[in-house]
């Protein structure tokens, strides 16, 4: 049994409109808590506030859980608050974001598919978002064995080490293992690096492969209801 692993944003889900809905729910949160906090700490600010963290310490960059903590720490304090309180209710409003964050919406064939895949490979998957495949809301905890997610492992894709510890963690070379995702640099450079197989999930076929990017994949899909046959080919 060979180890697929899947990226998951952009590649089971459209994630624009999931961080969308989840950044109007927070404007509410926080004007129900705080009136004037969203007039004053718009989206742009925020996102400013994030990029000035990030710059001061760039580790923040991997956990993305943790930076927007910070951001809206950071925005309640200039906001007013004092230092402990911000603190708390970052850490509340993150708890609210973080429900929304999951709340997405399957490309159309995405369960069908991984059922299929399930009945002959391990399913598993490395991410860089924070999106939770075992949380009601995602719904896929049935089909995947483990996730490795970045914001919990300290360091992100492309790092060879993440798609080393999935191999690891069923007792798999990394030659045995085929990544699927939909970022050329993250997904398919860091899976090769790595020895693994990579499928590049370029949806609808909008985009062509450039030549100034790194290496390349071992296949590439339009839709998802093509992988279970090119995974086929992949490990005949």
């Amino acid at each position: 049994m060979n180890l697929i692993t899947f990226d998951l944003d952009n590649t089971l889900w459209d994630v624009e409109p999931v961080i969308i809905r989840a950044d109007y729910a927070m404007e509410n949160w926080f004007d129900d808590r705080f009136p004037e906090f969203s007039r004053k700490f718009n989206h742009n600010k925020l996102q400013e506030i994030k990029m000035e963290l990030i710059a001061k310490d760039p580790l923040l960059k991997v956990d993305i859980s943790k930076v927007r903590v910070e951001m809206y720490r950071r925005a309640l304090i200039l906001f007013g608050l004092p230092q402990e309180e911000s603190i708390k209710v970052a850490v509340s409003a993150f708890a609210h974001f973080n429900e929304w964050r999951q709340k997405v919406d399957h490309y159309p064939h995405t369960r069908d598919m991984l059922k299929q895949l399930k009945k002959n490979h391990r399913l598993a998957v490395i991410t860089n978002g924070n999106a939770d495949v075992f949380h009601p809301y995602v719904g896929l905890g049935d089909v995947f064995e483990f996730a490795i997610r970045a914001d919990k492992e300290g360091v992100s894709k492309p790092d060879v080490s993440l798609f080393r510890k999935a191999a690891d963690a069923v007792n798999l070379p990394t030659e045995e293992v085929i990544h699927i995702g939909d970022n050329p640099y993250d997904d398919v450079f860091g899976a090769n690096q790595a020895g693994c197989r990579s499928v590049w999930f370029n949806r609808h076929g909008a985009r062509r492969w450039k030549d100034d990017w790194p290496g390349r994949p071992d296949a590439e899909i339009h839709s998802l209801i093509e992988l279970p046959s090119v995974v086929a080919y992949l490990t005949r």
